[in-house]
């Protein structure tokens, strides 16, 4: 068999090209170790060749008139899945020089992938053969293509960014999500694509012996058994159609709309939500957000929508996964006027998502979206103005100081703008995005988001441009603590830099559960087996965590410093610091622990990150109340003990704010709100601006829970006095703005 199959010389040349993309994909990060990625090309490449090989071999065969259909169907299913031996034992070899962190999971995707496609091309190449005599290649590379245009079908007419493929497999969607838990599922759907593949090869079969006349010669009872066959694989494959949205093979809104529950409809949006989360004064809120953004929005693009918007948000990033895909990443659909935000996402994401949407007034046809990523991102970015707490000017320039900038010209490509690490990406295309709307104008901008033509639009080309807006960012100086921030927001990897990106992103979360349900064990040993197959930054953390949790902080303070000390990846571990400073707290060298801190919060990397920070300074300085507090910050108490524990520690320290100012945390995160306005008001000003920036902040918050909206401006007002960041008084100005929004536009939904 392989020897007449390699007689041909079509046949060889087939070999070599499969051969040629194995060793090509060697060469490319992410594809480069047996996984789902390098499977899904092998699979896309062989499954249209394999099919064209298996036409040949039905056109050269020897005794056409001896041999059956069946035998030859096996013949050549066996003969092209023998060839896939071969990008099979080339990635095996390179395996000892790129490092494959699961190759048995590598192997079932191969299989689950790359053999079941070919599976299921090479039956479909079977009916081509007895269907269409005169046309069985052009017959099998358009029902090839066909077959394939499901997935963009899937993506461009619904919500879902993944989709299931009898070819592919599996699509996971352009997302910057790493974790790809699709094993599962995916098995699943391959059930059903060997139903679909067995029942096309029947149907050839059945074609053939017509079209022979060999159907006289087979028994009845074999006739009603491969009828029947037919009749329970069509069931089957029907039956898996239909069901797909409930085994999560596929999505759609109506079935994402029964699952979240909510559904409220304004003036300019349809806004579907978990019905059990958003209640009250913050279901009101979020529903406000949506049209105070648009008003935004409206007037930084000069557009106006003639049609409602929907917008969909879910309870969970676990939930949306399943619904969509993208579980960690928030998304928008132009095209279809919606958009797809995790719940805990709200108020950092959906203006920036609202932009792509709104943005389609004036989008390339049909898909109505910039004409590449750069300015897709960019657009969104340049309308927010701020990331990270800083102009995005600013982080532009402190990209360039830490000298991780890629070149600016492929930015503004697909694979480009991938490429670079996400920060680095949407920082850079902003701030130019940014400069061009300022310097240039606005309805300039608008046709160059449509057409991509420099040239024609601003009279120079991208490099000339790109050199005036570099020259732009000269004026930015930066402290010692802004050169840390930048190391540690753009110094990174992306998802091609990485080692065995799938798999170790997967193992960080089954740790990060585990961490969540206190099974710090558990999760000690599985960050391990994480740090055992690559050094991953967040293994790194989930491992020093668990430490500290299990009380061991000897071992988390030399695992800490040991990390730190690594001047190749120091930059990345930045945050680290924050857990040995907890470590050195936990083995009461508290001198030690301030230093660590005040190293931190040097970097101002978030006002959160400075709260934490100051409040364990002003906890350590007080030995007796870093003592008492230890257990707090330091392990996990049950939720059913922690409130007896604070009323514990106000009767130890009466006289001490930050015990109150903790105990009005832990009322506002059991949604007592008017319990932790009375503590945090009844509170004297702290001497750290950190510290009273964000009880007035919190104070705020917690009256716009409550839907006081003029009691809410106010402490936002009294905030200001103590903001220490130029961007905070920004960002509060924002929120005032949304507080007077409140006043005149809010109304409690049905």
């Amino acid at each position: 068999m392989i020897k007449e199959f390699l007689s041909y010389r079509s046949h060889v040349i087939a070999l070599a090209v499969l051969s040629i993309v194995a060793i090509v994909l060697t060469q490319i990060p992410l594809f480069n170790y047996l996984g789902f990625e390098f499977s899904a090309v092998i699979a896309l490449s062989w499954s249209l060749i394999a099919g064209l090989l298996t036409i040949s071999l039905w056109n050269k065969r020897r005794d056409p008139s001896n041999e059956k259909f069946a035998a030859f169907a096996l013949r050549s299913l066996a003969t092209v899945l023998l060839a896939l031996l071969l990008p099979l034992v080339v990635i095996a070899v390179n395996a000892f020089f790129v490092k494959n962190c699961s190759f048995p999971q590598g192997i079932v995707l191969f299989f689950l992938v790359a053999v079941l496609g070919v599976v299921f091309t090479h039956a479909v190449s079977l009916l081509c053969i007895v269907a269409f005599p005169r046309w069985r290649k052009s017959s099998l590379m358009i029902a090839w293509i066909a077959v394939l245009a499901q997935i963009p079908y899937v993506g461009f007419t619904g919500p879902q960014i993944f989709a299931f493929n009898p070819i592919l497999g599996f699509f996971p969607g352009l997302t910057y999500d790493e974790t790809l838990d699709v094993t599962g599922r995916l098995l699943v759907y391959r059930l059903g694509t060997l139903a679909l593949g067995l029942l096309i090869l029947l149907v050839a079969a059945s074609v053939h012996r017509r079209r022979t006349n060999s159907e006289l010669q087979s028994s009845r009872s074999m006739s009603i058994m491969r009828r029947g066959t037919m009749i329970v694989l069509a069931a089957g494959v029907v039956f898996l159609f239909f069901f797909s949205d409930r085994i999560g093979l596929s999505s759609s809104e109506s079935s994402i709309q029964q699952a979240l529950g909510g559904r409220i409809e304004t003036e300019h949006f349809i806004v579907f939500y978990p019905d059990t989360l958003f209640k009250g004064p913050r279901l009101e809120q979020v529903i406000q957000l949506h049209e105070f953004y648009f008003s935004q929005v409206s007037r930084a693009l000069w557009v106006k929508p003639g049609r409602k918007i929907r917008s969909y948000i879910y309870a969970t990033p676990m939930q949306k996964g399943r619904l969509i895909g993208a579980a960690n990443t928030d998304i928008a659909k132009p095209w279809l006027w919606q958009l797809h935000i995790n719940a805990g996402d709200v108020d950092a994401s959906l203006r920036h998502e609202l932009v792509h949407v709104m943005a389609a007034d004036f989008g390339f046809p049909l898909l109505r979206i910039g004409v590449n990523s750069g300015l897709i991102e960019g657009l969104a970015i340049a309308v927010e103005r701020f990331e990270y707490e800083e102009s995005v000017h600013k982080l532009a320039a402190m990209v360039f100081a830490t000298g991780a900038a890629p070149d600016m010209q492929s930015l503004f490509s697909l694979s480009g703008f991938m490429k670079a690490p996400a920060g680095v990406s949407y920082t850079l295309a902003g701030s130019f995005c940014r400069y061009l709307i300022d310097r240039y104008g606005l309805r300039r901008f608008k046709l160059l988001y449509k057409t991509g033509e420099y040239a024609i639009l601003y009279d120079k080309p991208l490099p000339l441009l790109l050199q005036e807006w570099r020259r732009s960012l000269d004026r930015f100086h930066f402290s010692e603590g802004d050169v840390e921030k930048a190391n540690y927001l753009f110094r990174r990897q992306s998802i091609f830099g990485k080692e065995c990106a799938r798999v170790i992103a997967n193992l960080n979360t089954e740790t990060r559960a585990k961490l969540s349900n206190r099974n710090f064990e558990e999760a000690l040993q599985s960050a391990e087996r994480s740090i055992d197959k690559t050094m991953s930054t967040e293994a790194v953390y989930q491992k020093t965590t668990a430490l500290i949790r299990l009380g061991r902080y000897s071992d988390a303070i030399v695992f800490a410093q040991t990390r730190l000390r690594d001047s190749t990846a120091a930059s990345s571990f930045l945050t680290l610091k924050f857990l040995l400073g907890d470590a050195l707290w936990g083995a009461d060298s508290l001198e030690n622990a301030m230093k660590v801190y005040g190293e931190l919060l040097r970097a101002h990397l978030s006002l959160s990150w400075d709260e934490s920070i100051t409040l364990r300074q002003e906890i350590v300085l007080n030995p007796d109340l870093a003592h008492a507090l230890k257990s707090l910050f330091l392990s996990s108490i049950e939720d059913s003990v922690r409130m007896p524990f604070f009323e514990n520690l106000v009767r130890a320290f009466p006289k001490e704010p930050i015990v109150k100012y903790l105990l009005a945390r832990e009322e506002a995160a059991a949604e007592r709100y008017d319990e932790a306005m009375r503590l945090l008001d009844g509170l004297s000003v702290f001497r750290s601006p950190v510290l009273e920036h964000s009880r007035q902040r919190r104070l705020a918050q917690l009256a716009m829970a409550l839907g006081h909206y003029q009691k809410s401006k106010l402490y936002y007002w009294q905030s200001l006095n103590h903001a220490y960041r130029d961007t905070q008084s920004l960002e509060i100005e924002e929120r005032l703005r949304f507080c007077d929004w409140m006043d005149e536009f809010g109304h409690r939904p049905n």
